[in-house]
């Protein structure tokens, strides 16, 4: 039973509940699916795609860009509703992505909308959509080809259509203009991780999918249930079928459903709203997300990726971002590096960190490559291979490969592959990221930092070290500190990565800085024969040929947090590629002794988890949630204690490259009060009070972590 009660503002919220009802439709959210199945497809005479799984076409054999225009679209009253709208994104949610028709045939008509009203309040569309069987890229692209008008708007998508890795892929196009979710997995599954706030995120949904006599297993309640509960206020449905079943189940959801008129020769099809959502949501209490009160004006703190990532996430949106950088320019951090290493973390179950790295991972090559059309950056997809050179690196690595993952995320080399995708003689096996490779971070951060200051919406301000952050309850802004200068913002993030401690509220946040440093070595005609990124205890990069030299690296002193040259660790890195490629010529060729090399203190965390979101009032926890570990399930638990409009982007450590793109984009989606491109359970993890929480819950008192 749900218990509703009055906060604050006299309107109605979710703070005391029983979590076992509460949370029906949200359990057993954490098992995890690591394989995906690619659509096995057969093509009729009409040159439809046909599923070999459910026996059924994808789309009309007649005119399917025209019954999805009449069935979704305008039974759905759009773009009717866009001209009307005053919020700046709307969501359209479906349940079967397959060839993508309904979301090309919506982008094409939200395209025409805008053109035609560019002041309208509205100025983004976010779709999303769930498949358990995805098409391959190379089915998605044959089936495009039935509809030549929406030919511009298939090339985009079909540029950064993932791989069939689980859960959401989040493809940002048109500059932000508009977003595709694309769940993989069984709706069932993959309906109760999408994060949903008490006010609902779709305003439309399209319910898709095979027949229900072809996929009886999607067409039950629980899918009714989800649609209402993921549903705003006046959400709008329509369905291609009007099954009795179908329009009683929606019913029973909380939709007003009716009959109207198919599409051509079909007699009907039904359609309604939601009259009155009832108010939940699945973010547990202690893991509470907040959006920004007020989003006007935006501080950054801090000059790495973190911070141009971030700009670029909430530029995109409309937002005004002003950054503010210790040094003369952007990226002397641990941002800095001349190259960085680009491949994703995983593990053989798909857990914890590699739910957040997966889609990190293939989010971060999709934003390199954007930004690549506008900047110059030194990178190169050249794949990268990690090296079975001793037993504890295959035993990790097979367990890796357990997880059944994509072969074109990972696989597995033999000795002979090996040596052939290196380009160098070695007598070990591998795994290969084919997907992965290196880029120039210190060139990647700079080159955002300038495009974006283009915009009136940007502003940075370098050699200005925030020193501390005062919050002004009156005015509802934050004042922030720098010697004698004060800047005031309604809302701030602390992106300052291993100085999180020099700021009062950040600084009890449980991370850890270690100091990491490279080498830069010049390459040799051998060397320069490498193709791939090396991982072993260590690592190299190919030659960067703008420059005639590798990178090796990096080592990990938790003792020296300085950024003085290191003899020892210059020489380490060195003989770690000796160490573990003992029997080869080249690695003698590593040549450290110019001194050339680059020192930065990297921000991590004991669980090797980010922590991105609101940070948390401590003393506040502690006293709020004293009791908690009592209380089972937890009665009358109120949101987790945080500071307003303030959050935090940090512990990123020596996986920034991949991770950073991703992570900037839910932390812009949850200030800005979007959808969020991460399972619910997932965004526990990376939660800012999560390690104290954990403990209270435990009943253990919060010491050093």
């Amino acid at each position: 039973m749900i218990t509703k009660i009055a906060g604050k503002s006299g309107q109605l919220s979710l703070k005391t509940v029983q979590l076992q009802s509460y949370y029906r439709f949200y359990l057993d959210i954490s098992d995890t699916m690591t394989s995906i199945t690619n659509a096995q497809l057969g093509w009729n005479d009409a040159g439809t795609p046909v599923s070999d799984q459910f026996d059924d076409v994808y789309f009309s054999n007649v005119n399917g860009l025209e019954e999805t225009r009449y069935v979704f679209l305008h039974q759905n009253h759009l773009p009717q509703r866009w001209q009307t709208y005053d919020q700046r994104r709307f969501v359209i949610a479906e349940t079967g992505f397959g060839t993508g028709l309904n979301f090309l045939a919506a982008w094409q008509w939200f395209d025409q909308f805008k053109q035609q009203h560019p002041n309208a309040p509205l100025k983004e569309l976010h779709f999303v959509s769930f498949e358990k069987y995805p098409l391959s890229q190379d089915d998605l692209i044959k089936a495009h080809k039935s509809w030549p008008e929406l030919a511009n708007y298939a090339e985009k998508l079909q540029k950064h259509y993932p791989i069939a890795v689980p859960e959401c892929h989040r493809i940002v196009l048109e500059d932000g203009a508009v977003t595709l979710d694309l769940w993989f997995g069984d709706i069932k599954d993959c309906m109760p991780k999408v994060p949903v706030g008490e006010q609902g995120i779709v305003d439309a949904w399209f319910l898709d999918g095979f027949a229900p006599s072809k996929n009886p297993e999607m067409w039950n309640q629980d899918l009714f249930n989800g649609m209402a509960k993921m549903a705003k206020q006046d959400c709008t449905c329509a369905t291609f079928t009007a099954a009795g079943f179908v329009r009683r189940g929606l019913i029973d959801a909380g939709f007003a459903m009716k009959k109207v008129k198919g599409f051509g020769t079909k007699r009907d099809m039904i359609a309604g709203h939601l009259p009155q959502r009832q108010t939940s949501t699945n973010f547990k209490p202690w893991f509470a997300r907040t959006s920004a009160s007020s989003s006007d004006s935006i501080a950054l703190v801090g000059g790495g990726i973190a911070s141009a990532a971030l700009a670029k996430a909430l530029v995109r949106r409309g937002k005004k971002v002003v950054l503010y950088c210790q040094d003369a320019k952007a990226a002397q951090g641990a941002s800095g590096n001349r190259q960085g290493a680009v491949y994703p973390l995983l593990n053989g179950d798909h857990s914890g960190v590699s739910r957040v790295f997966a889609p990190a991972f293939l989010f971060a090559r999709q934003f390199v490559e954007q930004a690549a059309e506008q900047i110059e950056f030194d990178h190169d997809w050249c794949g990268v291979t990690q090296l079975m050179w001793d037993d504890k690196s295959t035993d990790k690595l097979d367990r890796m490969l357990q997880g059944s993952f994509d072969q074109q995320l990972i696989h597995r080399l033999d000795q002979t592959q090996t040596s052939a995708t290196i380009g160098l003689p070695i007598n070990m096996e591998s795994v290969h990221y084919p997907l992965g490779g290196w880029l120039c971070p210190a060139e990647l951060t700079q080159g955002l930092i300038a495009e974006l200051e283009k915009s009136e919406l940007f502003a940075a301000h370098f050699e200005t070290q925030i020193g501390a952050l005062d919050w002004n309850e009156e005015t509802q802004t934050w004042t922030l500190k720098s010697g004698e200068k004060n800047f005031t913002h309604s809302t701030v993030v602390v992106a300052n990565g291993h100085q999180f401690d020099q700021l009062e509220q950040t600084a009890k946040i449980p991370l850890g800085q270690v100091k990491g440093q490279v080498s830069h070595i010049p390459t040799t005609d051998e060397l320069s024969q490498l193709k791939t990124v090396l991982c072993y205890d260590g690592y190299m990069t190919p030659v960067n040929r703008n420059n005639g030299h590798h990178c090796i690296g990096a080592s990990y002193d938790r003792s020296h947090l300085d950024y003085e040259f290191d003899p020892q660790a210059q020489q380490d890195n060195g003989e770690k590629l000796r160490k573990c490629v003992p029997n080869q010529d080249w690695p003698n060729q590593v040549d450290i002794s110019a001194n050339l090399s680059r020192q930065g203190i990297r921000c991590v965390s004991r669980d090797h988890l980010p922590f991105i979101g609101n940070v948390g009032e401590l003393e506040q926890i502690k006293q709020v949630y004293a009791d908690i570990h009592k209380k089972k399930p937890a009665k009358n638990a109120v949101d987790v204690p945080s500071y307003p409009n303030l959050y935090c982007m940090l512990g990123l450590g020596s996986r920034g490259l991949s991770s950073a793109p991703l992570l900037a984009e839910t932390l812009a989606s949850q200030i800005c009060g979007d959808p969020l491109p991460l399972p619910i359970d997932v965004l526990e993890t990376l939660h800012p009070s999560r390690m104290w929480v954990r403990k209270l819950r435990k009943g253990k008192a919060i010491t050093e972590l």
